[in-house]
């Protein structure tokens, strides 16, 4: 009898043993799998893009900085950065002029209607005035002051948003690994090779960049005007 006892009391000994191990087994699995499925939810994060690369064709004019200034210019803000005028000549631009467009409620205001068989406003000339300073010249109508063309020398282009600054000692194989997506255009002189940026993807105004013997020479501001 007391055999038995002490068999069946090893048996249930066993029994209790086995349950146990299967219970921790078990919970050890869940957890195994629970973090299997948290990993599993969380995406990978999005690989940063470099900022130091602009792979973009197009360049808006409110994204460039000419010494650290704007494009576009009002004629007091104009005044107040060039102090020093080189010079300053009118001309007649028998094509038109991108003030048309860029400041036409004034135009309108101060020329009235725009003349859609002429092309020009009702009592407008024509006549837009270039001023040359720093190396630099602009255009302007009298209320506004575009930047037309800039040679390098002491001049800096920046672009905005990828801060990245171009000036007189940029060559053309870093401009290349700065702006990948851009294509090298020849120009009239062997010595010389352009690259372009649209404005936007409806028209053919665009920023043009000129290298001069491996070196950035100047940048203009290029209107499709006629």
């Amino acid at each position: 009898m007391k055999t038995k006892s002490l068999l069946l009391l090893f048996f249930f000994t066993i029994l209790i043993a086995c349950n146990s191990r299967n219970e921790k087994a078990n919970e050890s699995k869940k957890i195994i799998e629970t973090k299997h499925e948290v990993n599993t939810s969380i995406e990978p994060k999005e690989k940063l893009k470099d900022k130091s690369i602009y792979d973009s064709k197009f360049l808006g004019k409110e994204n460039v900085l000419i010494n650290d200034h704007k494009v576009i210019l009002t004629k007091d803000e104009f005044e107040s950065i060039y102090t020093q005028v080189d010079s300053i000549s009118t001309q007649l631009w028998e094509c038109g002029s991108p003030f048309e467009w860029l400041d036409e409620k004034w135009m309108i205001k101060t020329y009235g209607k725009k003349n859609n068989k002429s092309g020009t406003f009702n009592t407008f000339n024509g006549e837009i005035t270039t001023i040359f300073s720093q190396n630099i010249q602009f255009a302007t109508n009298n209320h506004i002051v575009l930047f037309d063309t800039g040679f390098v020398g002491n001049n800096s282009f920046k672009i905005i948003s990828h801060n990245i600054t171009l000036n007189k000692d940029t060559t053309v194989k870093e401009f290349m690994s700065k702006f990948p997506n851009t294509e090298m255009e020849k120009t009239d002189y062997p010595n010389e090779v352009r690259f372009r940026f649209y404005l936007d993807n409806k028209s053919d105004d665009c920023f043009l960049f000129y290298f001069k013997d491996g070196k950035l020479n100047y940048l203009t501001l290029w209107w499709l005007l006629c």
